[in-house]
């Protein structure tokens, strides 16, 4: 019986499922048991899962939501170290064995580095744990062009740390898009809410294991590519459920400060320096050298978390494959000078309707 136990749940993702246990499998010098708990209510679905090399496949009588999934998952799983994956996920060479090795002590999760195109050279940004405080800077900054600057060059800042970690780090949360916990903490914490159902299930985990003195460690050394933005779910749905979670999140975290702060939320942001028009094929101007800079790349013209690329020329390019995988209305790019956060140039992305 296999001690490392992997578990993904499916929505409507069957083809990038495939791809994501084959490359697990890979990075495991172990064996892995595989279990896939399919939340599509769909039989077409469920009958292509039957293809993908899993162990067991299980196929939900309802959407039960990502927390819950995973719930069932593990509960099905027989392995001391689970990790959790979505199905959007490309595990690089020894991936697993990494994060698996660093679960001793008191760590109980890990995750790996991650990147969102094929190179693995633009790399995915750090998790953030919202808190009352953290809220309330957000909150600030729509209200103060000089707060909103101050609170953006801080996030890049923690972002730039973040990507150019290279020792297993302890942090606060990893991406919930890939995670190796060990069952015993996990139990001890009575597994994941399964009143998430998609967004902050991971964030309320750690924060958990935290109260209980476990501790959650980011793994550099393993890297996985994150596809991003590859549920069947509408841009729509993907925000109600992102408030819904939000909402609950703030509800049993902080309480009465919960319901003050969402009172306070709402209201225009500050007006930002405008974005040209850029085609996604031009290249990116980066001002020399090239070495001080650092290329950024968000869905949010707020910039709150970005994707980021270190230059090593004048000019960088988009990929491709991040451009036509990426299902929202725009991307906004700018570059920004590394020591002192400040934003050079800045453009926008249009997808084509």
């Amino acid at each position: 019986m296999a001690d490392r136990s992997l578990v993904i749940v499916n929505y409507h993702s069957a083809a990038l499922c495939r791809d994501a246990v084959a490359s697990a499998r890979a990075a495991s010098a172990e064996p892995l048991e595989v279990v896939v708990v399919d939340n599509s209510c769909d039989a077409a679905e469920a009958e292509a899962l039957r293809g993908v090399g899993a162990d067991e496949v299980i196929v939900a009588p309802e959407n039960l939501g990502f927390a819950t999934g995973v719930n069932v998952g593990v509960r099905a799983a027989s392995g001391s170290k689970i990790v959790v994956s979505n199905p959007d996920v490309v595990f690089g060479a020894h991936c697993i064995d990494l994060l698996v090795e660093q679960l001793r002590g008191r760590v109980a999760l890990t995750g790996p580095r991650l990147c969102w195109d094929v190179a693995g050279e633009w790399l995915l940004p750090p998790a953030d744990v919202l808190t009352a405080g953290t809220m309330l800077s957000r909150i600030a900054a729509r209200s103060s062009a000089s707060l909103a600057v101050r609170r953006t060059r801080s996030l890049f800042a923690r972002r730039l740390a973040f990507w150019r970690a290279s020792d297993p780090l302890r942090v606060a949360a990893v991406s919930g898009a890939v995670m190796a916990i060990d069952r015993s903490a996990l139990e001890r914490v009575g597994g994941f809410d399964g009143r998430y159902r998609l967004y902050y299930e991971e964030i309320d985990l750690m924060r958990s294991l935290a109260r209980e003195g476990f501790e959650v460690r980011y793994v550099p050394a393993a890297h996985c590519r994150h596809l991003y933005d590859q549920s069947a779910t509408s841009a729509h749905e993907h925000q109600l459920k992102f408030a819904e979670s939000e909402a609950l999140y703030m509800s049993k975290w902080h309480g009465a400060s919960a319901r003050l702060l969402a009172a306070m939320e709402g209201g225009r942001d500050v007006a930002r320096p405008p974005a040209s028009p850029v085609s996604p094929s031009s290249p990116i101007q980066i001002p020399a050298p090239p070495a001080a800079h650092v290329v950024e790349v968000s869905p949010l013209e707020s910039f709150d978390t970005a994707a980021g690329y270190f230059p090593t020329a004048g000019e960088a390019r988009l990929p491709r494959e991040i451009w036509e995988g990426f299902h929202g209305a725009a991307l906004y790019a700018r570059v920004v000078e590394a020591s002192s956060g400040r934003e050079i140039s800045r453009g926008m992305m249009v997808k084509s309707k």
